[in-house]
């Protein structure tokens, strides 16, 4: 499964960025983590482990979600 970002405005020549699940889950102090990233963005980051692969990638787009708001970016997330 993985999670598709779509912004309203590109930025430089992506409007459609690709995120997905790298690696086996770890854990750390606080729980449980797994690697997330985008090849297309560059992009690569760690957020906590869900009870299902659907869950993790909700935490991905909260996290997501959150910077791109506060950034002023218009976007929509799709799963597939």
């Amino acid at each position: 499964m993985k999670l598709l970002l779509f912004l309203e405005k590109p930025i430089g020549s992506k409007s459609r960025i690709e995120f997905s699940i790298s690696g086996p889950p770890k854990k750390d102090g606080k729980g449980n983590y797994v690697r997330v990233g985008s090849w297309e963005a560059n992009q690569w980051f760690h957020v906590a482990v869900g009870k299902t692969e659907k869950q993790t990638l909700v935490n991905v787009r909260r996290r997501l979600g959150a910077g791109l708001r506060q950034r002023g970016l218009a976007h929509r997330f799709e799963y597939i």
